[in-house]
């Protein structure tokens, strides 16, 4: 089967759709299918892998995204001879795809694009839902199917009038790296002590994931568990401001920072830690949650769609209905180190699925189910059998509303 896997960006940019996509390219291949990535901006300087087309476009300030209104001839070309078109991103990804494509079209919703748009433009966050209302349904439309990684995130996307089909298949990773660690980090290594008890948060150190507030709650729980330390895993907007931020919370020997890790490390690092925390509330299906628990970690975070379909509370970890009350779900899990081992085994057999062979095997039904059934011939107005005159009024606004402030 011909795959094409489009998305907005790739290497050498990396978050958790680039390595998603990166995941399930090498997972198909192994099981014999051809797939090409389809992708806007410059060639990775380290040197393009093979299959991956680029087409030319204008960059998003240093946020590793593109925004471009077309596609390469050669990237056209080689869309129209897909068998089907896997999308992961919802803009310059799907619409391209209904543009130059002739073959189903799947679409992966991997992000909260409302509580996004609230995070990173000047409007409340009523008036950006009210722009997400019509822009979700607008461009999921273009798509035949959509996936969503829980049943959290389709009632969302429900609720904001996505009308397409939409399956459940959740994220997928490759639990060896997690069960086997290969690097040996210490705690030596970041400067913690080895009888600390040690929590650990591994993402983006951005606005969206509430690194803010996972500090602040911090710093209350560690005003009852004084050997309590923090190790934040991660780049991002965020980064150069955080040790002051915990200075001035009075927790400055307790956080400990030292950025973003070659992959390879963030498995040792993990094995390092005693629990995992997060005060993110916009995640779809998080990537480092799965891979916390596959090493053998309990939770301690917000109860929200994504989180709460991965975390069981009481189980795997420990949830709060607010950011507010993080702290108390950090004192529950950490105060009790027979519990916090009891949640870390439950939490290591409850990542098991999530092994990338199964998701990728559930993937595959969906694109065989739509090959039989080829709903895209069915459409009102086809794949492929469409030329945008001008770019989307709603994309243009959105455009204008992610740039990067001068």
């Amino acid at each position: 089967m011909r795959i094409g896997m489009v998305t907005a960006c790739y290497k050498p940019v990396i978050n958790g759709v680039t390595r998603m996509v990166s995941l399930y390219k090498e997972a198909l291949e192994e099981a014999g299918h051809q797939v090409t990535i389809f992708t806007l901006g410059q060639p990775d300087p380290a040197g393009e892998e093979a299959n991956v087309i680029r087409s030319p476009a204008l960059p998003l300030g240093d946020t590793g995204y593109y925004f471009g209104f077309r596609y390469s001839k050669a990237a056209q070309e080689r869309l129209r001879q897909m068998d089907i078109i896997h999308c992961h991103h919802l803009f310059m990804s799907v619409e391209m795809a209904h543009r130059y494509g002739q073959a189903p079209i799947v679409y992966t919703n991997h992000t909260r694009y409302d509580l996004y748009t609230g995070a990173y433009t000047p409007l409340p966050q009523p008036a950006a839902d009210r722009i997400m209302r019509q822009i979700w349904p607008e461009f999921t439309d273009y798509c035949d199917v959509v996936i969503t990684p829980s049943e959290g995130v389709r009632d969302v996307m429900r609720a904001f009038g996505v009308r397409r089909p939409i399956e459940i298949i959740p994220n997928g990773i490759d639990l060896d790296p997690f069960w086997h660690p290969a690097a040996t980090l210490t705690r030596a290594d970041f400067g913690i002590p080895a009888g600390a008890s040690l929590l650990i948060y591994v993402g983006r150190l951005a606005e969206e994931k509430n690194i803010r507030q996972l500090l602040a709650q911090f710093a209350l729980a560690q005003e009852l568990l004084p050997d309590l330390h923090l190790l934040l895993i991660g780049d991002g907007p965020q980064a150069e401001a955080l040790p002051g931020r915990a200075e001035a919370l009075g927790v400055a020997g307790a956080v400990h920072c030292p950025g973003a890790l070659d992959f390879a490390e963030v498995g040792s690092a993990l094995a390092l830690a005693d629990g995992f925390v997060t005060a993110s509330i916009s995640e779809v299906h998080p990537l480092t949650v799965i891979e916390a628990m596959a090493a053998g970690l309990p939770v301690a975070a917000v109860s929200s769609p994504g989180i709460r379909d991965t975390v069981d509370h009481g189980h795997t970890g420990v949830l709060t209905g607010k950011v507010e009350g993080l702290a108390a779900a950090i004192v529950n899990l950490m105060s009790d180190p027979e519990q916090r081992r009891q949640m870390g085994r439950a939490a290591r057999t409850a990542s098991e699925q999530y092994d990338i062979n199964k998701t990728v095997a559930r993937t595959l039904d969906l694109y065989h189910h739509l090959r039989e059934g080829r709903p895209d011939l069915q459409r009102e107005r086809r794949h492929g059998r469409w030329a945008m005159p001008s770019p989307p009024p709603l994309l243009e606004q959105l455009a204008r509303m992610l740039r990067p402030p001068e």
